[in-house]
């Protein structure tokens, strides 16, 4: 009965509102990290070829509580999205995912299913932003080091608005490239933008943007770069 609802559920994601941005390491919500290391894992150990893995957040997932389970194992939290593998050859290959938490917040199933562009299957509409984050040190990044990025409203003086977000898992690729796709029905007039960004590993931020990158009209139309700056340990 479960395969038959996941099967449902796969061709379908949702729309959300802009959200508020939430303490989160610099992501709405800890189930798409969740998701982005459950595929990073099972990926390298399929595919040779491994390059990049970019889960789309805001607006493009849903995120909802469940009663079901896979197999014997009870699951609590459903993730309905979009994102893209990009492979070292250079060739990409975007897809709609669904992916099943347990209730301590660990990623049991990632389903992705390529679109079906012969049949006309393609992304919805969309703003694109593109761009790319390094960082001065020179090192390897560790096993397991997530980008999180999010373009931020920040027009209000309280608080930012989140309307755009993407976690990248790298196997070897710096500068990472991101994404971040606005539906293309939104207007951006009358909104003050900025774009956060962080390398996180196991909830510990190593580089970072010190402050919000504030975006212009003319940065949208070209690729935008970022350095991260290493955070010290005191700051963790």
């Amino acid at each position: 009965m479960y395969l038959h609802k996941l099967a449902t559920v796969l061709l379908a994601f949702g729309l959300a509102a802009p959200a508020l941005a939430r303490d989160e390491g610099g992501i709405s919500s800890l189930a798409i990290s969740r998701c982005a290391g459950k595929v990073g894992i099972d990926t390298r150990q399929s595919d040779a070829a491994f390059g990049l893995i970019a889960l789309d957040g805001i607006p493009w997932v849903t995120i909802e509580r469940t009663e079901e389970s896979v197999g014997t194992q009870p699951i609590t939290t459903t993730v309905t999205g979009m994102g893209a593998f990009h492979r070292r050859n250079g060739t990409s290959i975007p897809f709609r995912f669904t992916c099943v938490l347990d209730a301590r917040g660990e990623a049991l199933m990632f389903h992705a299913s390529p679109l079906m562009r012969n049949l006309g299957d393609s992304l919805p509409p969309a703003t694109v932003v593109v761009g790319s984050a390094s960082y001065p040190e020179r090192m390897v990044l560790p096993k397991g080091v997530e980008l999180r990025v999010q373009l931020l409203d920040i027009g209000k003086p309280s608080t930012a608005q989140v309307i755009a977000e993407q976690v990248v898992r790298s196997g070897w690729q710096v500068p990472i490239p991101f994404t971040l796709r606005l539906p293309k029905d939104w207007s951006l007039e009358d909104r003050k933008l900025a774009i956060a960004a962080r390398l996180v590993l196991a909830h510990r931020s190593l580089f970072e943007l010190t402050e919000p990158r504030p975006i212009t009209a003319a940065d949208l139309r070209k690729p935008i770069e970022l350095t991260l700056e290493k955070v010290e340990s005191s700051n963790h």
